[in-house]
């Protein structure tokens, strides 16, 4: 199937600056396999780090990124950063845990058949990749990428297409049912340096 990534304008009301470098990469940019998505996510990673960013500390990042040093058994290491469980909680069927993604870390074109995901961010930057079929806008095979940023709230109903690209280092929240292997990659992503 071919995907054709369309910037969400209004979510860059703040970043028109942002807006203005990414929007040559979008026009009419289909992709239909995974060797071209990570060429697209190549050139997007290029054209991010020409955008000068104001220099910023992310005190949640830094103490995540600690804990992922423990090596729990609620942890797990990313190429991207990690995934740090909080709570679980089996009678009610969810689970929070935080993403703990470094700058330009790039999170899998996938989908749920089953997960249901929240997420909120809590702190930093990212570039929110979604086909939210529950939109009134909604068109099989268009994907809006939007900018995110700290309080950003987001509903991923089971058979929505999404990803995430970090702008900066971010914390994100996930709240999920328990479907844990309940993941499809469309497209897996590599890491872009």
């Amino acid at each position: 199937m071919k995907y054709v990534f369309t910037l969400d304008k209004k979510s860059f009301s703040k970043r028109k600056e942002l807006f203005s470098s990414l929007t040559p990469l979008f026009f009419d940019r289909g992709v239909s396999d995974g060797t071209a998505y990570n060429t697209f996510l190549r050139e997007l990673i290029q054209s991010l780090k020409t955008v000068k960013e104001k220099n910023r500390s992310f005190p949640l990042f830094k103490k995540e990124v600690q804990e992922l040093s423990v090596h729990s058994p609620l942890i797990e290491i990313t190429p991207w950063g990690g995934v740090s469980i909080k709570k679980v909680d089996t009678a009610k069927g969810f689970i929070q845990k935080l993403l703990i993604i470094r700058q330009y870390g790039i999170l899998g074109f996938e989908i749920h058949n089953k997960k249901l995901e929240k997420l909120h961010i809590l702190e930093g930057e990212c570039l929110l990749i979604s086909s939210l079929h529950a939109s009134e806008t909604w068109q099989k095979g268009i994907v809006s990428v939007s900018f995110g940023e700290k309080g950003k709230k987001v509903v991923l109903n089971p058979g929505d297409e999404h990803g995430i690209i970090a702008l900066t280092n971010c914390v994100i929240e996930e709240t999920s049912t328990n479907n844990l292997d309940d993941i499809v990659f469309i497209f897996p992503s590599e890491q872009v340096n």
